[in-house]
């Protein structure tokens, strides 16, 4: 893991999500790329004056000129948090278009949650965690902590999400002081493919290093997130991964329960990987 990507929340203010992904791009001596998107304006009704397309236009533009010179204030601030080899990124298009292709560069995007602007927004962030191709950290607002692994939660239901965001957090669990497993029940899905022996979470930890104490979860369905939030506080989690879950495979771009309420409620950066 070495390609940090931190999106912007705005152009002006050095947000937590880039102090975060600054002390990851140090601790793992690698770099930072902070994005800016610069969406065109999409009119909410019918224009009625033929000169408002430029004008949209005009404005567009001079955001995006704006953003191009905070440059220096960003290299400035990545700096003064100890990033390394730092790069400050205008893109001018649709986000859902420049997330996937700046996706193509990076190993992990961090995100921030909790905050005013509309990409700190719960179905904003759902959006971008289903649909970006990367793993993703979810830093609160409220979190002031410095980056520490000396305990990681992992969700675990057995799922293909689950196994993804457990795949795509190994450098960092090998990071921490302690991992803990919290087990949830397994969903009862059709599948035609059955294992002899069985494919173990376990087992494949071991074959990295990683020793893991195992916890069960004793919540399911519409408790399942606030349940998971609590074991990962009473284990003094500093980060908790788990699989990002649409609700069906005909419309992922709705977020599960649990999903959701992990998003709107967690008081410790999440990692996730859809």
């Amino acid at each position: 893991m070495q390609d940090f990507l931190a999106l912007a929340n705005n152009y002006r203010q050095w947000t937590r999500n880039f102090e975060y992904a600054a002390d990851l791009s140090r601790r793992f001596s690698g770099s930072l790329t902070g994005l800016f998107v610069c969406e065109p304006i999409v009119p909410l009704q019918p224009l009625s004056a033929p000169l408002a397309f430029p004008e949209m236009y005009t404005i567009t533009a001079d955001v995006a000129r704006e953003a191009r010179a905070a440059e220096s204030d960003f290299l400035r601030s990545a700096a003064e948090h100890g990033a390394l080899r730092p790069q400050w990124v205008v893109a001018e298009g649709y986000l859902s278009q420049a997330l996937a292709h700046a996706a193509n560069w990076h190993d992990l995007l961090v995100l921030e949650g909790g905050g005013e602007s509309p990409l700190c927004g719960v179905a904003s962030l759902g959006q971008i965690l289903l649909s970006c191709g990367l793993p993703c950290i979810v830093v609160p607002q409220a979190w002031t902590a410095p980056v520490r692994f000396d305990t990681i939660a992992i969700a675990w239901k057995g799922t293909a999400e689950s196994v993804r965001a457990l795949h795509a957090a190994l450098p960092l669990l090998r990071q921490a002081g302690r991992l803990v497993l919290l087990h949830g029940d397994r969903p009862q899905a059709f599948s035609s493919v059955g294992f002899k022996r069985p494919l173990d979470v376990d087992e494949y930890l071991a074959r990295h290093g990683l020793e893991v104490a195992s916890r069960s979860l004793q919540a399911d369905g519409e408790d399942a997130g606030a349940g998971l939030l609590h074991a990962a506080a009473e284990a003094k989690a500093d980060l908790l991964v788990m699989g990002a879950y649409g609700r069906s495979r005909f419309s992922e771009w709705i977020l599960g329960g649990a999903t959701r309420h992990v998003l709107e409620h967690a008081r410790l950066p999440v990692f996730m990987r859809h």
